[in-house]
């Protein structure tokens, strides 16, 4: 029987040489480092035992009540808390209303929901080059187009965004929204205040709207979040141009496992209110979120520092243990800046290329790293290592890397 399937995507089901060997020595139950495991929950971050007993001991639980936008207690407790984060800065507190707010699934969901909201089959949408290769599969699955824009790299000072690449990809008209992820992964790096003045008048300008991803917003690193200049900024109650803002349960508590996400819709008025009413239909035909985790959503925000504050100091202390074993002063390794996120880029000879390189770490070492072109990097050399691992893990890894490339330079 012959049967005709989607051309969305190419629908690749081989694998390469790299996945390959991993997958053979997996098999043969070898113990394989993985320092790009990105799972708080098979890290030793899940959440304390009082927690989640706490939290899913709802009797609320047990009645549906259907809302496109989530329930409202829910909604509520995301309003307050965005309304907490903004009272200490510079900014207005945000005009955000409940009704601004639609809960989903997941990330992923909510990008699917606004491609169907923006694009037709063959429109544009921007992302960001390097990136996470999902959104070629996000965007493919509803028929839209992935155009890259470029960020580039100069050490100290860090990531920029080449805002002149988004105004080329802007010029054909092509284009209906552009993706920011702020902090991007896996450069970690966030959009500047002055970045987003340049970027949120060209999206107004080309009518052009936003989907800014802020599931990392809230694990800075190395970032001087008191110099202006430099600082981060969310895209919370941005009205100048359509804006989405996507965050969730999965980085910002660490329960990837909880499948809870949200969009924050703002913008001009009568664009936000066209928007709300079209993603009303697109979530009304879904309702996808599950009753008890939009219950134990306020618990959950209340519970915020023991969830993810051990994250947190992790991630902070491992990015400063791989600097202290990658960085000595001969070392041949950099770790580029990482303003924030849960990974880490090192940059190391271009002695092979990068699949060789990993594949020569995971069959000599028995370690797990992921190359730059994964993600779309430019240079030759740079490698993914994940910031959530133990530390005892990262340390055994960082010393077998290091070790790895002494004798492949005849150390």
């Amino acid at each position: 029987m012959n049967v005709d399937f989607s051309t969305r995507l190419p629908w690749s089901t081989g694998t390469n040489q790299l996945w390959a060997a991993r997958a053979e020595l997996l098999t043969e139950h070898v113990e394989v480092l993985d320092l790009c495991e990105s799972n708080p929950t098979r890290v030793g971050l899940e959440p304390p035992p009082v927690v989640a007993r706490e939290v899913f001991a709802t009797p609320e639980s047990v009645h549906y009540e259907p809302n496109p936008h989530g329930l409202s207690e829910a909604r509520l407790a995301l309003a307050e808390l965005y309304q907490r984060r903004a009272a200490p800065s510079r900014l207005l507190p945000p005009t955000l209303d409940v009704d601004d707010l639609f809960l989903c699934a997941s990330t992923s969901e909510a990008y699917a929901w606004l491609f169907k909201l923006l694009c037709d089959p063959g429109d544009a949408v921007l992302v960001p080059k390097p990136g996470y290769p999902l959104f070629e599969h996000l965007a493919g699955l509803e028929a839209v187009v992935p155009r890259p824009y470029r960020l580039e790299y100069s050490h100290p000072d860090g990531w920029r965004i080449d805002l002149a690449s988004v105004e080329e990809a802007l010029c054909d008209g092509r284009a209906r929204a552009l993706v920011l992820i702020n902090p991007n992964n896996p450069t970690g790096s966030y959009v500047r205040e002055a970045e987003r003045e340049h970027l949120v008048a060209m999206c107004a300008h080309h009518g052009c709207a936003l989907i800014v991803d802020e599931v990392f917003y809230d694990y800075p690193l190395e970032i001087d979040c008191s110099d202006e200049a430099v600082a981060r900024s969310s895209f919370i109650a941005e009205e100048r141009a359509l804006c989405f803002v996507l965050d969730g349960l999965s980085k910002r508590l660490c329960l990837p496992q909880m499948k809870l996400a949200w969009i924050a819709v703002s913008g001009p008025r009568r664009a936000r209110r066209e928007a709300r009413r079209r993603l009303e239909i697109i979530a009304d035909a879904y309702l996808s979120t599950g009753t008890p985790i939009m219950h134990a959503l306020p618990h959950l925000l209340a519970a915020a520092e023991q969830l993810s504050g051990p994250c947190w100091r992790r991630i902070a202390a491992n990015l400063e243990r791989l600097r202290h074993i990658l960085e000595s002063p001969s070392s041949p390794h950099r770790v580029r800046r990482c303003d924030g996120g849960w990974t880490a880029i090192v940059e190391s000879p271009r002695l092979l290329d990068e699949e060789h390189i990993a594949l020569g770490l995971l069959r000599e070492k028995r370690l797990w790293v992921q190359p730059g072109y994964f993600y779309d990097m430019e240079e030759d050399g740079c490698f993914a290592v994940s910031l959530i691992v133990r530390s005892a893990d990262l340390e055994r890894g960082a010393r077998a890397y290091a070790s790895y490339f002494a004798r492949l330079c005849g150390e």
